[in-house]
């Protein structure tokens, strides 16, 4: 998957991209959402930036020595690269009980909605503590697969946008 995602042309990774943000802001639970966890997107991965807008809340993904945490977004925040290459916030106070909507990252999803993510489990142990209302995949359309097994510490998508052409 990251070799497919990496060798799409970037016009296709742009109109799959807005195709995607599309789907999002159509989603009554994304309008009726107060606090959006999105993430900085690293590599090709699908950008989540463009959703970003006053009305809303937006934090994104820090690790910390206890697990991931998210950190409200201002036009104040400042990212730092993390060890594992991932932008992340400079941030004192995480919303994590907050969250009523969390899109997460993914190299592929199934059609059942089980997502493999980078191999770490954040994500997952995050949704294990503190399920938001509604948590949504993004993927690009190639990265939908048929199935995916699932461990007994993978937590299931509610739902997931992919682009199209």
């Amino acid at each position: 998957m990251f070799k497919l995602r990496n060798e799409m042309h970037n016009e296709e990774k742009l109109q799959q991209n807005s195709h995607i943000l599309e789907q999002i802001q159509k989603d009554h639970a994304y309008q009726n959402a107060k606090v959006i966890a999105i993430f900085y997107p690293m590599g090709n991965e699908v950008d989540l930036r463009g959703l970003i807008t006053e009305e809303k809340v937006f934090v994104f993904p820090r690790i910390d020595q206890d697990g991931m945490h998210f950190y409200p977004f201002t036009d104040q925040t400042v990212f730092h690269k993390s060890k594992f290459g991932v932008m992340e916030p400079k941030g004192d106070i995480n919303l994590d009980t907050s969250i009523d909507y969390m899109i997460a990252p993914a190299l592929a999803i199934s059609k059942d909605k089980i997502r493999v993510g980078y191999g770490k489990g954040y994500y997952d142990q995050f949704l294990m503590a503190h399920r938001p209302t509604k948590v949504v995949g993004v993927i690009y359309d190639f990265q939908e697969v048929n199935h995916i097994d699932m461990n007994s510490h993978d937590q299931k998508l509610d739902d997931y946008m992919k682009g199209k052409l």
